[in-house]
Order: C-alpha cells, then structure tokens, then sequence
C-alpha cells in the first residue's frame, strides 16, 4: 500500500478544510511547489491534487497544470471540477496520470470508452450516502447502485473519502474504505490519517492500495525525515 500526500490549493494557496467546509479553511504558509520538491526528495511518486476553486464552482486556477511537466518523475492525479468529459480529456492530456471525480458518480455512461487506468471514481461518503459537488450535494442514487454501474463499465479504481473524519486526523475511515473494496474496487482512503500507525490497519483491508494524507504531512505528524515515511511514499511494504 502506497502513501499518497494529498495537496488541496484555492486562490493558488495550499490549504486544508474541515469535514469539506470552506468557511473551515486552514491555509498554509507552504509554496505548493516548493512543497511538492521536498516531497519527491522524501520519496513520493503519487501526489494527489485538488483544485478546490473548480470544485466550489469558482474560475479553475491554471498553476497545477504545470506540476505534470515540471515533475516526470511523479505520477499526478487531480481532482476539483471536472464535471464533463472534456474537460477531463483536457486534463489527461496535460500530462496527468489520472483524474479523480465525481462525473463517474453523476454520469458514469458519460465516460463510456475512457480508459479505466486513468480514472477513479470520487466516492465521498457521508454515512452511507455519496455526496458531490464540493460535499454539498447529496446522491439521489443508493450508492449500491453507483457502484454497479460504475464496475459495468470498467472502472475499478475509487478514491473513498470518510467526509466526517476529513481533516479531522481523527483516524481514517476503515468501515467506508472496507466497505467499497468488498464490493470489487481497489481503494485509495482519505480522511483522518494522522500517523504512519494509521497506515497499517488500512493495509490489512483486502482491496485498500492507497492512503491519502494531507494535513498529517504537512503540519508534521508524518514526518518526511523517518524512514518509514520514505517506504510508504514509495509504496515499499
């Protein structure tokens, strides 16, 4: 399983939300690419990219764009947005290595014949409801059903978000990441990882590949000097 650091920019700041809430935002004294060398010096070669302006609706901020170009040897995925096909072949052909939404949830036909190696489905949970939109809008479909079709389709791959623990460093939502691994996803959990301890439960789930981390890294919980640190960035288990 792979420690992924997660980086969440708005107004081309890095900051942090709790449980999704904008009006709970924690912005960083921290240059997101500056930020972004010293994690490859650590040895992450996924990084997780959010833009949040595009999430919440507001004009998409272009500084992420030249993260692919600028860093070859780490694998990009981003997410925050991208709500038509377009612009997720846009996205791709910038040299991204995947893209992370919510479309999958919203029109999963609409990405019929898009390769199911560079998508993975956003599936942010509140309790057993998927939610969209910045977390503001709630699935009228039963998240069974989402699932179903989303396999159909071959695509796999599910970053599952425990919105009640994110950015909480309560601890990652085991129960959700488990859940959607059993139903035939190989899952990247986020929310609540505080400590390289938080790692190992989620690694025993069958199906749980990836663990996202935002806030632990940056405030330090994490600390990118242990070696520890190093083999789970580079996916060493």
């Amino acid at each position: 399983m792979q420690l992924i650091p997660s980086l969440d920019l708005m107004q081309g700041r890095l900051v942090r939300l709790r449980h999704g809430d904008p009006s709970q935002a924690t912005f960083y004294d921290l240059d997101p690419e500056a930020w972004i060398a010293s994690l490859v010096e650590a040895g992450a070669r996924r990084i997780h990219l959010v833009d949040l302006d595009g999430a919440f609706g507001r004009p998409r901020q272009g500084r992420f764009t030249e993260f692919p170009a600028r860093f070859p040897q780490v694998r990009f995925q981003v997410g925050g947005g991208l709500r038509d096909r377009m612009a997720i072949e846009e996205v791709l052909a910038l040299g991204f290595d995947a893209v992370v939404g919510t479309l999958a949830v919203e029109q999963p036909s609409a990405l019929r014949g898009l390769p199911g190696s560079h998508l993975i489905a956003a599936l942010d949970l509140k309790g057993d409801r998927i939610v969209t939109r910045g977390w503001q809008a709630s699935s009228e479909c039963a998240s069974t059903d989402v699932f179903e079709a989303l396999l159909s389709l071959g695509f796999h791959r599910a970053l599952v978000t425990d919105v009640s623990r994110d950015g909480t460093l309560e601890g990652p939502g085991l129960e959700a990441a488990a859940w959607v691994a059993r139903e035939g996803f190989q899952v990247q959990a986020s929310g609540g990882v505080k400590a390289l301890a938080d790692l190992k439960p989620l690694a025993l789930l069958p199906g749980v590949v990836g663990a996202i981390s935002g806030k632990a890294l940056m405030e330090g919980f994490i600390p990118l000097d242990d070696p520890r640190t190093r083999a789970a960035l580079e996916g060493v288990s």
